[in-house]
């Protein structure tokens, strides 16, 4: 057991205190059915809520009560535990989601992130508690994790399904969660001898195209918020292979390991703002459980600020193996002296082509390039953000509400996923197009004069403009006092179908346009800062600039406004077109 710190033992105990209310509200509460109704909803209309919200509150009965008994050993919990296992077990259809399964050939046993999870919950309690639980609702459980998850996988011919040899989250949360529940389904006696070898090639196997999926640098480009998805369930099938093979087997002794657990705290700005490129989350929240594991496995690891990290209360999915390991994991590793400095920093993530500057009070901007065909694509080479006082005044929308159309054709439709709703510049009324041809050139940062050369003609269709060259570079302020500055610089060298060129920019505060003697400016005033943006070059008149405003469904599905700032840049005549824009903070 580790010695904890202060803060640690501070955010352990309202833990706790929240996973007890938990137990305290839901021991005389039914869990909610799963209706045929809502099930087939999502292939109806593609809404995922109605049955996932049922879903996850029956998988908080678990998580709560699994956890209840673990650490405290009371019988009123274990009789809770053992009536939602039951239900789990003989009363659920299928453990897969309806986004997940194929309508057309229904199967039972589909396995995806869900079932997969469900099996190694089920799995690690079963050896927690199977000395206590009637022996019939042991049998009932082993039996359904095998006949769901473990025969299926085991008996398969390679691959299993497209996670198996993908490059995302899905590998490590499904192969994890396989392998996981194999090796203690083998330690209770129910595994064939002849299946386990095999399984655990094909779990590593698939581990290693996890792995692969994440860039040289340690960059996760699905999102933070799938980084702390999907190397939880890497890291404690590591944790456990190891244990088993008496140490034999250690997937955490590799290089880029190391890497990706560096990845987390460079995605942090001050007061609480996280970097929400792709599908993540502006205030996306640390796991602490999992982050002292990987400052035991690699100790120049950086905790952020324990402001950002995460409370029970905010899992909506309630995931056995998330919240267990945050308890576990701290008490076993918890103590270390790395927590994040407060200094100024630019981090340069070259492979990603992701570029966050920090100054010493954690505001800053964030840049990108890369291509758009990355896991939970947003087509947004060239994008950046702003952060100041806790707020992103320049946005990126991160993930949107998970519906039938977020993942198939109709994805660049959604707001959040095309370019529109991001940074970048409109060419010819057109937007960047879908593929992993659609990248940018060159990403170049220049350490001495702090400034950062994205050029990314490549993201638009063909022809429509020769060259787009974006600069963004740290403007001095006089005194910290005065907040911060920065200037982005469009460079356009149009081609002979390049007729229009549009700037747009993307907040979620309402803009303002305003006049100051013969300059113009656009205010966005956030709740604890402020924005002004001039374009001294391209702005004559207040009519020249559009504010626009737009719906966007956050990924719990509540509906917010957004707001695009946008203007027409010279073209007619033009050899060179440019855009000088200019960003001050206070």
């Amino acid at each position: 057991m580790a010695k904890l710190k202060e803060q640690e033992k501070r955010y352990l105990q309202k833990f706790w205190n929240a996973v007890s209310q938990a137990g305290n509200d839901l021991r005389n509460q039914e869990p909610p059915a799963l209706t045929e109704e809502d099930f087939y909803l999502f292939e109806k209309t593609g809404n995922r809520l109605m049955y996932e919200n049922a879903y996850f509150a029956r998988r908080k009965y678990l998580t709560v009560f699994g956890i209840l008994y673990e650490f405290g050993k009371k019988e009123e919990d274990l009789e809770a535990l053992d009536k939602i296992i039951v239900s789990i077990c003989s009363r659920e259809r299928f453990w897969a989601l309806p986004a997940h399964v194929d309508f057309a050939h229904l199967d039972e046993r589909t396995i995806d992130l869900f079932a997969a999870e469900t099996a190694q919950a089920l799995a690690e309690i079963l050896m927690i508690a199977k000395d206590r639980l009637p022996a019939s609702t042991v049998a009932l459980a082993q039996q359904e994790i095998m006949d769901r998850v473990l025969a299926p996988f085991c008996t398969s011919t390679f691959p299993y399904s497209w996670w198996e040899t993908d490059r995302c989250n899905w590998s490590a949360v499904c192969a994890g969660s396989i392998g996981m529940a194999a090796i203690m389904m083998d330690r209770m006696g129910r595994l064939p001898a002849e299946w386990k070898e095999p399984c655990m090639k094909r779990v590593c196997d698939a581990l290693t195209c996890y792995l692969d999926g994440m860039e040289a640098d340690g960059t996760c480009t699905e999102g933070l918020g799938y980084f702390s998805y999907g190397m939880s369930y890497f890291t404690a099938f590591a944790e456990l292979l190891y244990q088993e093979t008496g140490g034999a087997v250690n997937l955490m002794n590799q290089p880029k390991c190391e890497k990706i657990a560096a990845f987390q705290e460079k995605c942090y700005f001050g007061h609480g703002v996280s970097l929400s490129f792709s599908d993540a989350d502006c205030h996306e929240h640390f796991l602490p459980g999992l982050t002292a594991y990987l400052v035991h496995c690699f100790p120049d690891t950086r905790t952020p600020d324990y402001a950002s990290a995460r409370t029970f209360e905010e899992d909506s999915c309630c995931r056995w193996l998330m919240n267990e390991r945050t308890i576990r994991w701290l008490i076993d590793f918890g103590g270390h002296e790395n927590t994040r400095a407060d200094s100024a920093s630019c981090d340069l993530l070259p492979c990603a082509q992701w570029m966050i500057c920090k100054d010493q009070n954690g505001n800053g901007f964030a840049a990108k390039g890369g291509h758009n065909d990355e896991n939970h694509n947003h087509n947004d080479v060239g994008h950046f953000l702003c952060a100041y006082q806790g707020e992103l005044l320049l946005t990126d929308l991160g993930a949107g509400e998970y519906t039938k159309d977020y993942f198939n054709e109709n994805r660049y439709q959604i707001l959040c996923n095309r370019s529109l709703g991001h940074s970048v510049p409109l060419i010819n009324d057109c937007e960047q197009c879908p593929g992993k041809t659609s990248q940018a050139d060159a990403f170049v940062w220049d350490e001495e004069k702090e400034t950062l050369t994205i050029s990314f003609a490549g993201a638009y269709p063909e022809g429509c403009i020769d060259r787009v060259t974006r600069v963004i570079a740290k403007e001095r302020t006089c005194g910290e006092h005065l907040g911060m500055a920065l200037s982005v610089t469009d460079c356009f060298i149009p081609s002979g179908q390049t007729t229009k060129i549009t700037e747009n920019l993307i907040t979620p505060f309402q803009p303002e346009v305003v006049q100051d003697s013969d300059r113009l400016h656009v205010l966005i005033r956030g709740t604890q800062g402020l924005c002004m943006i001039t374009d001294e070059a391209a702005w004559r008149s207040p009519q020249q600039i559009q504010i626009l405003s737009k719906e966007h469904s956050l990924h719990d599905g509540t509906k917010t406004t957004v707001y695009l700032i946008q203007w027409d840049l010279p073209v007619k005549g033009m050899r060179e077109i440019q855009s000088h824009m200019l960003f001050r903070f206070s």
